[in-house]
């Protein structure tokens, strides 16, 4: 993820509407990281889009702790519904526990 990614910051977690939204629609990075932060309850995300379809995330949780990539992965996944394949054409993920954040530098 882009060096814009190393601060985590907390932004307002109202979601404007939930990310599975209908077909024909789009979706942006807050309404991501709102329903990503809902579904895996006290994480933090970071996401960023340059096209409304294709995402980066950066998901900090310590749900992740002892688990996989692949299981952490799918845990994001699993946030976002069926909006994986719709409306969020690609999705790009680092999934981290607080203490791998934190060694990598992050806040």
């Amino acid at each position: 993820m882009p060096a814009a990614a190393n601060s985590l910051h907390s932004a307002p977690r109202a979601a404007t509407r939930r990310a599975a939204a209908g077909p024909g629609t789009s979706v942006n990075p807050a309404e991501v990281k709102a329903q990503i932060e809902a579904g895996l309850p006290g994480s933090r995300a970071s996401v960023r889009s340059d096209d409304n379809t294709h995402f980066e995330a950066l998901v900090v949780a310590a749900q992740f702790a002892g688990q996989r990539p692949l299981k952490r992965h799918q845990q994001v996944y699993a946030t976002l519904g069926a909006a994986v394949g719709r409306e969020i054409h690609a999705l790009s993920i680092e999934a981290l526990t607080p203490e791998e954040w934190s060694a990598r530098g992050g806040a």
